[in-house]
């Protein structure tokens, strides 16, 4: 496994930095997409995860779009919402779309959080295989007239403070295709050891179910 930082270049030409993770024997590839907190010690422990799984993984850091090295600390949650808001969907699918490039074929796109709604968007907008969202917000409020022909899987925590139930389920009735699991014990950010929502049953199951799923899809 090769763990290193690249570059990567956008289609308008903005260059960012990018978290990369080579498999050894790879299987396949996996864009991760982060949290509104940057490209964080948990997002590269992420991608990591993947790597020894056999896929190859970028980490395409977004918020370089306002200066590089952006990366918050979890009690940073207004800075994080200040810098998503900031950053438009079309240049965040830029930089996603020049990691999925780098990549090639045979690409699933995984994201959490703020990454979960990009997901979203990214398995309606881009050339990516399948489509893994965890947690993501704000789908059911803007996004449920993005039309998804890929297989898609969504991950969320009944207990979620951010995404009420009855926001998953417009999410199940739009896309009736789609793979929707809800976690009875977890709330959101449940993935995430260094949140206080980690619940590492959901986590280790919802990962399972993810890397199940990726490797019917690739």
């Amino acid at each position: 496994m090769k763990t290193e930082w690249i570059k990567l270049t956008a289609n308008d030409g903005h260059e960012l930095d990018a978290f990369s993770v080579k498999a050894n024997d790879p299987i396949g590839n996996i864009v991760v997409i982060q949290e509104i907190f940057g490209i964080t010690d948990h997002i590269q422990a992420v991608c990591q995860k993947f790597a020894t799984s056999g896929y190859n993984v970028v980490a395409p850091a977004i918020y370089d779009r306002f200066e590089q090295n952006i990366t918050l600390d979890y009690t940073q949650i207004d800075e994080g919402v200040g810098y998503k808001m900031k950053l438009e969907d079309d240049y965040a699918m830029s930089d996603i779309n020049a990691a999925q490039i780098y990549l090639g074929s045979k690409t699933a796109v995984v994201g959490y959080c703020y990454g979960g709604m990009l997901t979203h968007i990214a398995a309606s907008k881009l050339a990516f295989d399948c489509a893994v969202s965890y947690y993501g917000g704000m789908i059911a409020d803007n996004y449920l007239d993005l039309k998804i022909q890929i297989p898609i899987m969504y991950h969320f925590g009944e207990n979620d403070h951010a995404i009420p139930m009855v926001a998953v389920d417009s999410i199940k009735d739009t896309y009736k295709d789609a793979l929707v699991h809800v976690y009875g014990d977890a709330g959101h950010g449940f993935n995430c050891e260094m949140r206080a929502d980690y619940h590492e049953v959901s986590a280790n199951l919802a990962l399972e179910r993810t890397l199940e799923f990726i490797g019917k899809n690739l």
